[in-house]
């Protein structure tokens, strides 16, 4: 006999997916710009529209997500530590005294006190994003503060060119993106040709749901390891400074809690949140607390939720699609209404 707490957490998960409700969600993002959606569940696609394009849409700050893996997949090598200092890579760093203490996770979390670099690195015809990367100034002590923009992964860029004595592109591109059937050929580059780590890949739909995929078995695809569970675990948990970030990837673990607040994550960057707030964020009061999300500019999300083997992948073009009315859209309980 199972004990009692297992029957009541299977019997609560079996009930949110009975009253999920894909085509509310799908009417919601019809009316927010949507390119494609995809929804997939228990093994097959329940769900799939969207026309297919040469060209792959631009998956924006999801190139986050996906470089981040390719991390994850370097420390489960043992070519790099996650708590190691950035600056035994960028040698530049070591003459300053909050610099030289960024660590590899922070980079990941976006918790590193860099400068966000948005004017740095977004300007027009860049020629050598990785001599900007070592002139970044700091503006707050490592793990005190999230701070969203490109500086964080831009420097972990050129972390792993250093420690991997190699472009790290064409190795994630081996042992993570070709295999899921994500180009490389169209990916934004400096006038150097080197890649961003920030933003700029290219997917679609089913391959952005092939990422998704490995999130939802902690980086394994078919029997072979692309990272560890453990790594993943560790990487993806969440900081002090924002529990909802890790790794790359957003988290709903706050979704329980009594004051949690509902944010969209693109609005909730733009507004600069500070550390309380981060505190109390999650993506929905009504989605699973175990739920994952890779999230790039215009509504481009694709949404895990290991515990219902689902996985919900949505492109856009515009801005106005948000999480927690998507979200409640798909997950509210029956009679409840979600706003346009």
């Amino acid at each position: 006999m199972k004990p009692i707490g297992v029957c009541l957490v299977t019997l609560l998960l079996a009930t949110a997916a009975a009253t999920a409700d894909p085509s509310s969600a799908a009417a919601y993002s019809a009316r927010h710009g949507e390119i494609s959606l995809l929804v997939w569940k228990d093994g097959r696609t329940m769900l799939s529209r969207g026309k297919a394009t040469v060209q792959p849409p631009n998956v924006y700050s999801i190139t986050k997500s996906l470089c981040a893996m390719g991390a994850m997949a370097a420390v489960t090598k043992g070519w790099l530590k996650l708590d190691e200092r950035a600056s035994d890579a960028i040698t530049e760093w070591k003459g300053d005294p909050r610099k030289r203490e960024i660590t590899v996770r922070q980079l990941l979390d976006q918790t590193s006190g860099l400068n966000p670099g948005y004017a740095t690195f977004y300007r027009p015809n860049l020629k050598d994003k990785q001599a900007a990367v070592a002139r970044l100034s700091s503006v707050s002590k490592p793990g005190t503060a999230f701070a969203y923009g490109p500086a964080h992964y831009e420097a972990l860029e050129l972390v792993l060119a250093r420690k991997l004595k190699q472009p790290p592109l064409p190795w994630i591109n081996s042992v993570l993106l070709q295999p899921l059937g994500i180009p490389t050929a169209g990916w934004r580059r400096d006038r150097d040709g080197t890649p961003y780590f920030s933003a700029g890949a290219h997917a679609c739909a089913t391959q952005l749901l092939a990422v998704g995929q490995v999130v939802r078995k902690e980086g394994w695809r078919w029997i072979f390891p692309i990272f560890s569970s453990p790594v993943f675990r560790d990487a993806t948990r969440g900081s002090e400074a924002n529990p909802a970030y890790g790794g790359g990837l957003w988290n709903n673990s706050r979704a329980a809690q009594k004051d949690a607040v509902a944010r969209d994550v693109e609005e909730a960057i733009t507004k600069g949140l500070g550390r309380q707030e981060w505190q109390r964020t999650c993506l929905s009061r009504e989605a699973p607390s175990d739920l994952m999300a890779m999230v790039g500019s215009y509504g481009q999300r694709v949404y895990i939720v290991p515990s219902q083997s689902l996985i919900i992948v949505r492109q856009g073009r515009e801005s106005g699609f948000r999480d927690p009315e998507f979200l409640a859209a798909y997950f509210r309980p029956p009679g409840k209404t979600v706003k346009n």
